[in-house]
């Protein structure tokens, strides 16, 4: 216990400071310990290394200056990284995605209290349900449109949900399917071209393409886009009513990037797209007011 109080105080302190450059025999001073001792103490309490700590902890305060649509390299200087580079790296090893995933899927909200059990929690493991696949090569053809990340205000404006964003999601569909005719019925809500500096991002909602011969009914409003195949971690989200669906899909977004990620053996493989699929899961007049589906996220061993 006496321990455990000691190290709060120096959480208190990392807090205070946090846009200080922080070394950790000026916190080893705080405590009245030797450098190796204080280190010791910390990570046998925290369970991460002191400086690892500090690290992360910088970062969780620029998460929430990047939700609210800073560009990132004035946040990565605020916060002492010298370099966006520097800042994306860091971000990568901490949680295991581009800070530009993270903007686009998270809804970040303050930093909470740094406590010694919270570090505890969010240092253990993740209890979220997670398949990992190798998926072949696939194509889909669908319509698409440019968002801007400074117009999302809560977690339901990211194109997830298509009831929020400026497309007609039904009458569109009605035409991929009638034009392209895929052998399953399923669609799939990809982003990509992901501007950091403006915060725009291109949304396609679309179907599977898979009959070459049908290129030539693809219009000016579409695109067909390749998907890799690779290893991906599929997450289904849980089934509850239509109604807590769009909720449900940015909780689940939440938890793969704030829990699952950190905590895992994986980081988000960049060179391919993340994708959301839908099938006859996403019918909630045919399952009784229910609806799941499944995010897709592309991922390599670290």
């Amino acid at each position: 216990m006496e321990y455990e109080v000691i190290v709060q105080s120096v959480l208190d302190e990392i807090d205070a400071r946090i846009t200080e450059r922080i070394k950790a025999d000026e916190l080893a001073r705080i405590t009245n310990y030797s450098l190796y001792h204080f280190c010791r103490v910390f990570m046998a309490v925290t369970g991460t290394p002191v400086m690892s700590y500090v690290t992360r902890r910088k970062l969780e305060h620029a998460l929430y200056d990047l939700s609210r649509s800073r560009k990132i390299i004035d946040v990565a200087m605020d916060y002492g990284f010298e370099t966006h580079m520097g800042f994306t790296k860091a971000f990568k090893k901490c949680f295991g995605c581009p800070p530009s995933l993270y903007r686009l899927r998270v809804m970040t909200k303050p930093p909470a209290k740094a406590t010694v059990e919270r570090i505890k929690l969010i240092h253990g493991g993740n209890n979220m349900n997670v398949q990992i696949k190798e998926i072949k090569p696939f194509s889909v053809v669908g319509v698409f449109n440019r968002q801007s990340l400074p117009n999302v205000k809560r977690s339901a404006d990211i194109p997830a949900f298509w009831n929020t964003i400026s497309m007609d999601y039904g009458n569109h569909l009605t035409r991929l399917y009638a034009a392209f005719a895929p052998a399953k019925h399923g669609e799939y809500g990809i982003c990509f071209d992901v501007d950091e500096t403006t915060g725009e991002f291109t949304y396609m909602l679309g179907v599977a393409f898979d009959k070459t011969a049908d290129a030539g009914k693809i219009e000016a409003d579409m695109k067909k886009i390749d998907v890799s195949g690779g290893n991906y971690a599929v997450f289904t989200t849980p089934k509850l009513p239509a109604g807590q669906y769009p909720q449900m899909i940015a909780d689940t977004w939440a938890e793969i990037l704030t829990k699952w990620f950190p905590n895992s053996e994986y980081e988000y493989d960049e060179t391919r797209l993340d994708f959301e699929a839908y099938d006859e899961r996403d019918h909630s007049d045919e399952t009784g007011g229910t609806v799941q589906m499944d995010i897709y996220v592309p991922v390599k061993a670290k």
